[in-house]
């Protein structure tokens, strides 16, 4: 990959480059990620292994495919670069919902309730889009943060506060809008913010603890963070899996992906960890994927991995025009 075009930014750990090649690995490691968790998806933790692409599985798919995850990413990679509004955006996502456009194969699969909810407000109900997500307590799926990543990239050269909260509050709404789903969004952003800048993964925990906890937020939104307390214990690192919970509920897929993160710094080894944790295993191995590559300038997928990914050429349409975007 071409790593001539750089970014400069500059944060608390001195200047940083953040080159083509790392923009890019984070969208192909959240791919990847998604794919390799796709066909053990809903399965109990301990009952199989899985460090290989597979097909067929939960969804009968063929190996290399992956699923909602990647096509929002994909459709939000989308909206970034052509500085589109959020109708704009949600018209994608309803693309994808309806049309099974941005889809491996031309066929949608494993949409989430909240997120297919959130799109029928806007596609057939016409609600405005920042009123379209479900605000509902049971509403608190990991749908909210799973496409967020390049969401991070965007965001990395914002340096007032306020305004990327309420950027990245306003991005969440647009399907989630209980103020724990965007707590979790919050949290998620932040972090891969502070990775880019240079931050390591604990020191990005807690600047994020200490930027949110003290930031002008809502009182409204303050009150959810008991609800990710342990993300930011000292000792959480060092929990025994039996301890960790990896459904699709934003705070178990939050901890599960950080958890894994924490005690696994190689890309595969991460990844591995995350699909094996049984339950929502590709949007868990998804979000792994994009915090490990963006912790460093550069990882190592491996070839019989990418080289497995269903229609890669769509992706890469989309995934090239974003990175030479943030990188030039």
């Amino acid at each position: 990959m071409d790593k001539t075009c750089t970014i400069i930014i500059v944060g608390d750990n001195g200047v940083k480059i953040m080159t083509q090649e790392q923009i890019k690995n984070i969208l192909y490691a959240g791919i990847v990620g998604d794919a390799l968790g796709v066909p053990v998806e809903f399965s109990q933790r301990d009952t199989y292994f899985v460090d290989e692409m597979t097909g067929n599985g939960t969804w009968d798919q063929p190996a290399g495919s992956w699923s909602d995850d990647s096509s929002m990413t994909l459709a939000l990679a989308q909206n970034l670069v052509a500085q589109g509004s959020y109708d704009d955006l949600m018209q994608r996502f309803a693309g994808y919902v309806y049309d099974g456009k941005l889809t491996p194969n031309g066929e949608t699969f494993d949409v989430g309730n909240t997120t297919n909810q959130a799109v029928q407000n806007y596609e057939r109900h016409h609600m405005a889009p920042l009123d379209c997500g479900v605000e509902d307590e049971n509403a608190n799926g990991n749908g909210a943060i799973m496409r967020l990543a390049p969401l991070a990239i965007e965001l990395v050269g914002q340096e007032d506060l306020n305004t990327r909260l309420n950027i990245i509050t306003e991005y969440t709404s647009l399907t989630h809008r209980h103020p724990r789903a965007i707590v979790g969004s919050l949290i998620y952003v932040e972090m891969l913010r502070e990775l880019l800048l240079g931050a390591d993964l604990p020191s990005a925990l807690m600047n994020v603890q200490s930027e949110l906890t003290t930031s002008s937020l809502d009182q409204l939104y303050l009150n959810e963070f008991v609800y990710y307390e342990r993300i930011f214990d000292g000792g959480f690192k060092d929990l025994p899996a039996d301890e960790i919970n990896s459904t699709g509920y934003v705070v178990d897929t939050l901890e599960a992906a950080i958890w894994v993160a924490l005690n696994h710094s190689d890309f595969q080894d991460a990844v591995v960890a995350a699909v094996n944790l049984g339950e929502d295993t590709d949007t868990i191995a998804s979000i792994v994927g994009a915090i490990v590559a963006s912790a460093t300038e550069s990882i190592q997928i491996p070839a019989n991995w990418s080289g497995a990914i269903q229609n890669r050429t769509l992706i890469d349409k989309i995934v090239e025009p974003f990175a030479q975007k943030y990188s030039a």
